[in-house]
């Protein structure tokens, strides 16, 4: 009786791995059906049979198995047809992770095929690159060489339009993973895409992972990667980051490193002006702005900043020509305004205040300074009115608006204003 059961059960397990081949068997069958038919009940009844099969504990090690298995997953996501995308909204999972464990299974050593090629370290990712360079037995040649050769690059793509969409919807973290997919697929079919690269650093950042997005802007610039003038932004963003955290000496490094690769950006001129203002450092700051307006010479932001720059290098009459030329390009620059207007009238209260130094023979100068403070003073009003007029709220354009009205006998106009901030 023991021998009989033992046989039974021998022409069970028989019959389950028949059973299970033939569902491997099915699938093949059935996607070759699709591809002549288009017929989406076709494509189904694979994905149904090969499901099945996966779950047998013998099928499942199978290369075949996962190979067909990913070829089912992968026409659902090539098809235009609806209804055939509607069979499974995770065929693109699906078809990755079949082809990715057909690809560990297919290799003839028993330890090559435990690697896990989604392991988060990526150190079973580099077996797998390191055997394949070796030469390394495999159950079926055709199998690598369709997934790393046709399949890989077409499933990149996919998943690079998904972290694209991802990303518009504000999904960086998913983006992120989109992305870096991608790259992974991509890399594995035996191409670097530097644009997708720059769409992880991107997703990167804005998901916060900021280990991830310097290691990747870091690659991207020692690429020289400049698509669509994208290069000089890539050292702004490291200094950016690295601003955020407080490490000031790393963020001015990268501005310092951009301005060597770009030395006519005036994003990368402008980052760097920062830097020197900050640190006093007005001589740099004056270079850097002259390239600046001879590349961008319709730019107020910059004939303002070198105007205060001037002025810190007491060349006043130089300023005065940039903050002019700043209002001429733009008449509502409230800056230059206020700084024009605060030029004059700290002019005019020098020579008040030289009057007032002055000993009493001294009349005739007295009279003289006077007459000439009261003039700069004038000279004053109309760009401090401008800024009020901008800035009405502002109560120190308010009080200085008073002042000159009071300096220059306008006393009606002087009171008007007063009344306005008590």
């Amino acid at each position: 009786m023991k021998k009989y059961i033992l046989i039974v059960a021998g022409v069970v397990i028989a019959s389950t791995t028949y059973a299970q081949k033939s569902k491997v068997v099915s699938a093949y069958n059935y996607n070759k059906a699709f591809t002549r038919s288009g017929k989406c009940k076709e494509l189904a009844s694979g994905i149904e049979a090969i499901n099945i099969a996966i779950e047998d504990d013998q099928a499942k090690n199978w290369p075949k198995t996962w190979y067909y298995r990913g070829n089912l997953y992968y026409n659902i996501i090539a098809s235009k047809d609806a209804a055939c995308k509607a069979i499974d909204i995770d065929a693109l999972e699906k078809c990755t992770d079949s082809y990715l464990k057909t690809l560990t299974l297919n290799f003839d050593d028993s330890e090559l095929k435990k690697l896990d090629l989604k392991k988060e370290d990526g150190s079973d990712l580099l077996k797998f690159i390191a055997a394949m360079q070796n030469n390394p037995r495999l159950d079926d040649e055709m199998y690598t060489a369709d997934i790393m050769g046709r399949k890989f690059p077409g499933l990149s793509g996919e998943y690079a339009n998904q972290g694209i969409e991802k990303f518009g919807n504000k999904d960086y973290k998913g983006a992120q993973e989109s992305f870096g997919k991608s790259m992974l697929l991509g890399q594995m079919g035996g191409k670097l895409d530097t644009m997708v690269l720059y769409n992880t650093a991107l997703a990167s950042e804005y998901a916060g992972d900021m280990d991830a997005a310097k290691q990747t802007y870091d690659a991207l610039i020692g690429m020289n990667y400049n698509i669509e003038g994208a290069g000089p932004g890539l050292y702004q963003s490291m200094s950016k980051i690295y601003k955020q955290e407080d490490n000031n000496e790393k963020s001015a490094e990268y501005i310092s490193k951009g301005r060597i690769a770009y030395p006519d950006d005036n994003n990368l001129i402008v980052a760097e002006l920062e830097g020197f203002l900050q640190s006093g450092n007005h001589d740099e700051a004056l270079e850097n702005l002259n390239i600046a307006i001879e590349n961008d010479p319709k730019n107020t932001v910059l004939y303002f900043a070198r105007g205060t720059v001037y002025e810190s290098l007491k060349q006043n009459d130089n300023a005065v020509i940039d903050y002019k030329k700043a209002l001429e390009l733009d008449s509502n620059y409230y800056d230059a305004a206020f700084n024009l207007g605060a030029y004059y009238f700290n002019k005019g209260a020098d020579k008040i205040n030289e009057s007032n130094s002055l000993p009493l023979s001294a009349s005739k100068k007295f009279d003289a300074l006077k007459a000439e403070a009261k003039a700069t003073f004038a000279t004053a009003v109309p760009y401090v009115e401008k800024a009020h007029e901008l800035k009405p709220g502002d109560a120190g354009t308010g009080q200085m608006l008073i002042k000159l009205y009071t300096h220059t006998g306008d006393y009606a106009k002087s009171k008007e204003v007063k009344a306005k901030f008590q």
